[in-house]
């Protein structure tokens, strides 16, 4: 059902917010909006989701009885053998995905169309209910609120000085070092949603999960896994530097030989389901503007085999390179030997999977988790020999850009 007048996707999920499992994610190049899902899957029961059936489908409407959802970092440990991840009170699930029978598709015109795998009246009462919605009004600028960090800067300097030294000792050679901050938040999961997209600007994975115990807002730029018309691809970025100041990234060695262990690592991730020769770089060094820092990011491309699911791809990607390290597994050992706090939904991935096979899923980074009276986010970067530990300190804060002014800091 196409709707007659232009419909804000922020609108559209206001107006859908009452109801369960409210989200909005990014899949074939539109925003999909949804709640009220038919089935969930909570934890490993989510690989068993992902493996679902595909039937073709018009792309513009192929979200409708599709999955979207969660799969926080902790999930890896279903993928390989993993140290026990640390406690997360108060966090989300491993995995939490929901099946949406009828959803709104919006063009980025603003443009949509109302689709469902359900009954006529539950498509008629979600396009009324879309249709009715307004765009909400501008938030008040935010009060200024207390930051606190599980990494103070003598910690995460320590932190990064000891990554270097088992890299100087050949136990691994890149481990992505983060810090998870925390600010009292009172006003819920979608007006902290509004500030941090408001704040970080247009993001291309932009996404929000309100699930029963709080919600996932997200503000990624970075592509973890897309599979479509038998091709999976893959975005990963690595290398940051402040505003204005990218022309740097393309003459650092340390930076581009960062990334490229990365770009390493996930061609050879996609060709645990590539046809033999079938992964290929089709960019490299390409840069990535945001409002508040700049990146290089590469695409990574593999024409996988027959029958290769959504689970089958992100079971061999996941969690993204740019966010562990390599070699990944030794990298997450790591991560869990020198991180004092648990990573909750982030540096996993918020994914749609729609009921034709096709699938989009993030890399969680900029994301946060509105829980219990508070935000917690998320932010840091890859530690390699050449790294300082004080610059390393520096460029996880300025990721924090899109927090700090979402929360008055």
């Amino acid at each position: 059902m196409a709707l007659d007048a232009p419909v804000d996707p922020v609108a559209a999920l206001a107006a859908l917010g009452d109801r369960p499992w409210p989200a909005l994610v990014r899949h074939g190049g539109r925003t999909v909006v949804a709640a009220d899902p038919d089935a969930t899957a909570i934890g490993p029961a989510a690989w068993e989701a992902l493996a679902s059936a595909a039937a073709p489908r018009d792309p513009a409407t192929a979200m409708a009885g599709g999955w979207i959802g969660l799969l926080a970092y902790d999930l890896g440990g279903t993928v390989e053998r993993l140290p026990e991840p640390l406690p997360d009170p108060g966090g989300p699930p491993a995995a939490a995905l929901g099946r949406y029978p009828t959803v709104a598709v919006i063009d980025d015109d603003g443009r949509c169309t109302v689709a469902s795998t359900g009954s006529r009246a539950e498509l008629d009462e979600v396009a009324s209910a879309v249709a009715a919605s307004r765009p909400p009004a501008p938030l008040p600028r935010p009060r200024r609120r207390p930051v606190t960090t599980s990494l103070p800067a003598g910690d995460y300097r320590a932190a990064v000085q000891a990554a270097r030294e088992l890299i100087r000792a050949g136990d691994c050679y890149q481990v992505n070092l983060a810090q998870r901050l925390r600010a009292p938040w009172e006003a819920g999961g979608l007006a902290f949603a509004r500030g941090l997209w408001g704040a970080a600007g247009p993001a291309a994975r932009r996404a929000f999960l309100g699930l029963p115990g709080g919600a996932v807002a997200s503000a990624s730029p970075e592509l973890l896994a897309s599979l479509r018309d038998g091709v999976a691809r893959s975005a990963p970025i690595k290398g940051t530097r402040p505003l204005g100041r990218g022309a740097e990234l393309a003459e650092s060695v340390k930076d581009r030989a960062e990334h490229v262990m990365i770009v390493d690592l996930v061609r050879n991730d996609l060709g645990r389901v590539a046809v033999p020769g079938g992964v290929r770089v089709e960019r490299l060094f390409a840069p990535l503007a945001t409002p508040y820092v700049e990146h290089m990011v590469s695409e990574v491309a593999a024409d996988v085999r027959a029958g290769t699911t959504a689970a089958d791809l992100l079971r061999a990607v996941f969690p993204g390179g740019s966010v562990t390290g390599c070699p990944k597994l030794r990298a997450m050992e790591v991560i869990r030997e020198l991180e004092p706090a648990g990573r909750g939904p982030a540096f996993g991935s918020v994914l749609a999977l729609g009921a034709d096979g096709s699938l989009e899923a993030s890399v969680a980074i900029r994301t946060a988790w509105v829980a219990g009276g508070e935000v917690r986010y998320w932010c840091g970067g890859a530690v390699v020999w050449d790294s300082d530990p004080e610059e390393e300190r520096r460029e996880a804060w300025a990721k924090a850009a899109p927090f700090l002014r979402a929360v008055g800091a």
